[in-house]
């Protein structure tokens, strides 16, 4: 069985804290966030995972989502976290990587429209619906478009 993976949502103003990875050959953005550690709580792994992939230290605020991952035998786990107002995220490393295999790019603060719909979509996944200042904006949206990604051609 797969470990499961715990995560951290991280949001000033109208901004979310990202992961920049790269990884087999494509670009994207993630909740800072990692595989739950034998002996440790989901809490403790979000918590841990913010501090090395974005050098800052957080305090859970709540629990947002448990979902499954699409392997429907591990779960990840996404909590709403609070860092320092003066905190200043950097990238980090992942420690089960070697420094010449990293995977992080970068580490980001984004709004939903500077997100890549793929990318966007995991955030609802991880339970973005439940912050109301998001659920709101929603809310707000034109409901009568509909629109729907390109999808790539790979050669």
């Amino acid at each position: 069985m797969k470990r499961d993976r715990s995560q951290a949502m991280v949001i000033r103003g109208d901004r979310f804290l990202l992961v920049e990875h790269e990884l087999f050959g494509r670009d994207f953005f993630n909740l800072p966030g990692g595989g739950i550690e034998e002996g440790e709580t989901p809490e403790e792994a979000a918590i841990r995972e913010l501090a090395e992939e974005c050098n800052v230290q957080g305090t859970i605020v709540r629990p947002l989502t448990i979902e499954y991952k699409p392997d429907m035998k591990s779960r990840v786990y996404t909590f709403l976290v609070e860092i320092p107002d003066d905190a200043e995220p950097s990238k980090g490393l992942d420690p089960e990587v070697s420094e010449e295999n990293q995977s992080i790019i970068d580490v980001k603060w984004l709004r939903l429209d500077e997100i890549a719909e793929r990318d966007r979509a995991y955030l609802f996944g991880a339970g973005l619906m439940r912050v109301p200042k998001f659920h709101d904006e929603v809310l707000m949206w034109d409901g009568e478009d509909i629109s729907y990604p390109v999808k790539k051609i790979v050669p």
